[in-house]
């Protein structure tokens, strides 16, 4: 594809030679002739300008440079969107390897990939361009929406329902009984998980993440929301649209998280907690009770930010300071 077409792929603007042909793109430390890749700063672009990159994606008030440039509002976004245009997804045909086991009652759709060693159980319902890679288990009374791409080793348990476009990454585990149990007179009692998980359309989990169906009701996981590797979703817990999660966050039972939440790597929310929209979680918080909308948190337990930091402030001016603080309380 020539720059002037990338140009108006993304809505830029090309400077220098419009009419070169790029052919796949790469990051500064690896271009390659042909490749176009991308400089947000000053630093990235001089590191472009030595690399054998062809052109560069960069902001719009960038300087003038001797490489051709595409100028764009967001470089990376832009970068997102010609690298999807570089790698639609091929549809791969209807295929079954002779190794599945696939029930007589599912049901199929169009251009169907099915992968070594997958089972499929009764009542399964897989919609078209669906990918189901070596290793999976599809349990029954399942539904997989068109698009899907299920990787190797995934777990579906009974009843769970897939969306559109959803991505579920290697060691996925969807619908385990969540974790409720009762005590009485020295005795443990498992509490009935009886609902299901819900996974709505374009949502992507990471390798190893775990949800749990819910026991009551549903446990849901909104539209557009990414969940990183190694993550915990227990029963009931409700998940707004277009939240981020990073690698090893937890989220306990009946817990409901608002639209476009971030949180930080290994933040835990209790059970039972709100969470509001549009709230920021740093890494390694722990947030025991309800959040409104537009918090920022950060700390253990989570507290507003700017508390955190001027808290953290007072204690190490203490610990540097202590001899002579401790003769005032002596």
């Amino acid at each position: 594809m020539k720059i002037r077409e990338l140009a108006l792929l993304v809505e830029g603007t090309a400077e220098g030679d419009s009419d070169a042909d790029i052919y796949g793109l790469s990051g500064v430390e690896t271009a390659k002739p042909g490749d176009l890749t991308f400089a947000v700063d000053e630093n990235r672009l001089m590191k472009a300008e030595k690399s054998a990159a062809s052109c560069v994606l960069t902001n719009k008030s960038m300087r003038k440079s001797s490489k051709a440039l595409i100028r764009v509002t967001d470089p990376k976004l832009s970068f997102v969107v010609v690298f999807n245009a570089f790698n639609a997804p091929e549809d791969k045909g209807f295929f079954i390897h002779p190794t599945a086991v696939v029930s007589q009652t599912a049901k199929l759709g169009k251009n169907v990939w099915i992968g070594a060693h997958v089972t499929i159980e009764e009542g399964v319902i897989v919609e078209d361009h669906v990918i189901i890679e070596s290793g999976s288990v599809i349990n029954k009374n399942c539904t997989i929406g068109p698009f899907c791409h299920i990787y190797s080793n995934v777990t579906l348990y009974k009843n769970v329902k897939l969306h559109k476009r959803v991505i579920l990454h290697s060691g996925v585990i969807v619908g385990a009984d969540g974790f409720g149990y009762i005590k009485n007179k020295g005795k443990i009692y498992k509490f009935p998980q009886l609902g299901t998980v819900i996974i709505e359309d374009d949502v992507e989990i990471g390798a190893n993440t775990t949800i749990d169906r819910g026991s009551l009701s549903n446990t849901v996981i909104g539209a557009g929301t990414k969940i990183d590797n190694l993550c915990q979703i227990a029963h009931n817990v409700k998940i707004g649209k277009n939240v981020l999660m990073a690698a090893q966050c937890g989220i306990s039972g009946s817990t409901s998280v608002g639209d476009n939440v971030m949180m930080g790597g290994q933040a835990g929310l209790a059970d039972n907690v709100t969470v509001g929209n549009n709230v920021i979680i740093a890494g390694k918080s722990a947030v025991i009770g309800d959040l409104k909308d537009g918090a920022v948190v950060w700390g253990f337990p989570a507290r507003p930010i700017s508390q955190t930091k001027r808290q953290m402030a007072v204690l190490a001016w203490i610990t540097k300071n202590f001899k002579s603080v401790k003769k005032y309380c002596e």
